[in-house]
This record gives C-alpha cells, sequence and structure tokens, in this order.
C-alpha cells in the first residue's frame, strides 16, 4: 500500500499495537466499502485495536457518522449508488474533525486531486493495503484529530475568557 499525504503531518504517535488516546478509550474508525469481504478483513486486523464499525452502503455509513462519535473515516474510491470522494466531501461539510482516508485499487491523478481538494482527505492509500502502514495511517489520522480537538477547545477557552475581560472592562467604565 501506498499512501499519499496531501497535507504535511508534523506529529507521530507512538507506535504500539493501539493508539496512545489521553481517555484511553478506543478510537472509533468507519470503514466503507461496496466489497464486503474487504469490510471483513479490515474488521479481523484492526477489530483489536480500534473501535471498527463497517457499512457497504454510503447512506448506512452515513446513519453511523450521525449515531457515533466517529473519528477516522474511510471509504472505498468506487461504490455503485455514490463515489467515495462525494460521500467524504459530505462527511467533510457536517463532521469537520473526522479525519477522512480514501480507498481505492486504482486511482486516476484525477481522482485523487478530486479527493484532496474537494473532499479534503487526510490520505488517500492503495488498496490492498499492509496492516503496518495501515496502522500507521490510522494514527496518524487519530493524532490529527486529537490536535483539531484540542485547538477546538482552546479556542473556545479563548473565547469564554474574552468575553469575562470585556465584562470585566465594562464594569471597569461604568464605575
Amino acid at each position: 500500500m501506498s499512501c499519499v499525504k496531501p497535507r504535511p503531518n508534523t506529529s507521530i504517535m507512538n507506535h504500539s499495537n493501539s493508539p496512545n488516546n489521553t481517555l484511553n478509550t478506543m478510537v472509533n474508525v468507519l470503514c466503507l466499502d461496496d466489497d464486503a469481504m474487504v469490510l471483513h478483513t479490515f474488521k479481523s486486523l484492526f477489530g483489536n485495536d480500534y473501535n471498527v464499525f463497517t457499512a457497504t452502503d454510503p447512506f448506512d455509513a452515513y446513519n453511523i457518522m450521525k449515531s457515533e462519535n466517529i473519528q477516522v473515516v474511510i471509504s472505498d474510491l468506487e461504490m455503485p449508488s455514490m463515489s467515495g470522494t462525494h460521500f467524504l466531501q459530505r462527511m467533510a461539510q457536517e463532521f469537520p474533525k473526522a479525519q477522512r482516508i480514501l480507498l481505492s485499487g486504482n486511482i486516476t491523478a484525477e481522482a485523487m486531486l478530486s479527493a484532496i481538494n474537494q473532499a479534503r482527505v487526510f490520505r488517500v492509500c492503495t488498496k490492498p493495503f499492509k496492516k503496518e502502514e495501515m496502522n500507521d495511517t490510522l494514527e496518524a489520522a487519530f493524532k490529527n484529530y486529537q490536535e483539531m480537538a484540542e485547538k477546538e477547545n482552546s479556542i473556545k477557552r479563548l473565547e469564554k475568557q474574552n468575553a469575562q475581560f470585556e465584562f470585566l472592562l465594562r464594569q471597569q467604565m461604568l464605575s
């Protein structure tokens, strides 16, 4: 497997059997592929290290995204009802923190550019994939998810502090 990294990742998680996260919970990964064998293989390889959800249909995958806190979503490029790029583009709009990985056995440069520019994927990986390389990709994706969540929390904390400072300033001006 080779994975194309459309944006730089400056930090890497440790390479233990499972991702290291601060909540001591398993990472939720959704894998969407119309090939049930790919899903079975993925779940067999990663089901002990990740909380793996699978779907053969984009609409089922969307419902899983709505009901579960999915941190990493993987989609096959070519499916009968919707392209993986289109699905991941919709996921980027509705679940922006969820890291998106496109998986394909045969990807053109045009499809890769579309995935990067429209769906803002974290990585593009080829089938068949090697367990170690996919695990590294999942770890890096989750690390990116954590960094985005930390930034979001910092922004909220700063906004709250700013509101408190503005209140204090108004109080001083009135007295």
